[in-house]
This record gives structure tokens, sequence and C-alpha cells, in this order.
């Protein structure tokens, strides 16, 4: 076999190495692009589903306590009757006994009345104190699973370094070419999801207006940003910084900027 012979042979080898490493390399970053879109649906869902959670932990905390409200005031409305049907001091005043002694009587069973309706609201007190206890371990979790998933996903993806490209004598200087090309198409697959910040800075808005209050506390304002006649809903950055750090940055322009998937505020545009 000739020289030339072998010297085409050769680049085709090479060239049908390289095509081949160049196709397993985007199959993988596809593969990989793939599963990152999965991540993010799930990343996605475990938001809403802490969300939905916490929602639903605040509402059986506020149903308990609702509850034990009504059990004391039925409790307080017994008690009442009893105090004025079976006290006796209300015997012996309806008997038209007077005196310093039927007074002692009537306040004893007065006290031991107060005394119930104390006792009673000293256990509401408690029992508030612990379902708040409750409701900040619940909130706790929710942010955890918030930051765990947020964690997952705020990792830059990249595809797998290029082969390095084959050597081919000058006879095949149209398969380096085309190798060549191949190689650029891979370099145009798009990076994966990074949540981005929302400009957020009080410096940046007009008309404010607080509108209310997240479950996890954070005030909810209805603005519009200056230069800008359209109304949207969401935080101010700067209290969002004293209670939620990370999830606030500095954008480019110098203003503070707001990670909304790190809060349970959704930022959105609302009528005039």
């Amino acid at each position: 076999m000739c020289l030339g012979e072998q010297a085409r042979n050769a680049n085709k080898t090479a060239k049908r190495q390289y095509k081949y490493q160049l196709a397993q390399r985007e199959r993988n970053w596809m593969n990989t692009l793939a599963l990152t879109n999965v991540e993010r649906v799930q990343h996605e869902q475990t938001m809403d589903a802490s969300h939905v959670g916490l929602a639903n932990a605040y509402a059986e905390i506020q149903e308990k306590y609702r509850d034990q409200i009504g059990k004391a005031l039925q409790q307080d409305e017994v008690d009442w009757k009893e105090y004025l049907s079976k006290g006796e001091g209300q015997r012996l005043a309806a008997s038209g006994v007077t005196g310093r002694s039927a007074e002692r009587i009537a306040s004893r069973d007065l006290a031991s009345y107060l005394a119930k309706g104390s006792r009673k609201a000293y256990e509401l007190t408690h029992m508030r104190r612990e379902l708040s206890k409750a409701g900040g371990q619940a909130a706790g979790k929710a942010r955890q699973m918030q930051l765990q998933s947020f964690a997952k996903n705020n990792i830059v993806k990249s595809p797998d370094l290029q082969p390095p490209k084959p050597v081919f004598q000058n006879v095949a200087m149209a398969q380096f070419k085309e190798a060549l090309g191949i190689a650029s198409q891979v370099a145009t697959i798009a990076t994966p999801f990074i949540p981005a910040p929302t400009g957020s800075s009080k410096k940046l808005k007009d008309n404010i207006v607080k509108i209310g209050r997240s479950i996890a506390g954070h005030n909810i304002y209805k603005f519009n940003y200056k230069g800008d006649s359209r109304r949207y809903v969401g935080v101010i950055a700067e209290e969002i910084q004293q209670t939620v750090p990370e999830a606030v940055v500095t954008m480019p322009s110098g203003f503070l900027g707001v990670i909304y998937d790190l809060i349970d505020v959704n930022f959105h545009e609302v009528p005039a």
C-alpha cells in the first residue's frame, strides 16, 4: 500500500474516531440537559409543596387553637350556670339570709368560679405558645427544604471537555474542516436554568402600597418602577435582606435584587 493510501486510511480512521467522540459528547450533554430540566421541575414542585405544607401546618395550628377557645367558652358557660344555680351564696341570698357569713360564702363561690376561669386562660396561653413553637418548627423545615432544593439546582453545568482534534495529513484537509464544523455545532448547546434576581430595591420604585403579608411573614407591596406606569406586586429588597439575606443580591446596576425562588412571594404584574 502506497504512503498516500496509508495516509488517507489513517485520516479516515481518525475522522471516524473524532466524530464518534463528538457524538458521544453531544449525547452526554443532551442527557445532562434533560436531567437538568427534570431537576428544575422537581425544584418548582418542591417549592410549591413546601409552601402548601407550611400553609396547611399553619391552618391546622389555627384550627386547634380555635377549638380550644371554643371548648373554654363552653366550659365557662357551664361553670357560670353552676355558680348561679348551685352556689351556696346564691342559695342563701335567694332564701333571704344576709350577714357577714353569707357574704363570705358568696365571695368564696365567686372566687372559685374566677379561679377556674383563670386556670383556663393560663392553659390557653400555654397552648398558644406551644402552637407558635410548632409553627416555627414547620417554617424552619420548609425553609430547609427550599434551601436544599435551591442548592441542588444552582450548580452551573457544562459539557465535557472537547476531545482533542485529530492531526490529519495534508491529503485529508477536507475531512479535518468537516470535523471542525461538527465541533462548532456542539458549542451552541444552551446552558441550564439559573434563577435570576429581580430588581427590588426601594430606590427603584414609586407609589409603594403595602397590601398584605406572606405565610413566612414577608411584607407584600403593590408598586410601579420609576418611569413605568405598570403596577407590580412583590417585596422590598432592603426588608428581605434583613430576614433572608441569601435571597438578596447586588445587581450589575448597583441596586439590590431579590431571587423570588427563595421566598414565598411571587413577583407579578397586576392591572393598574
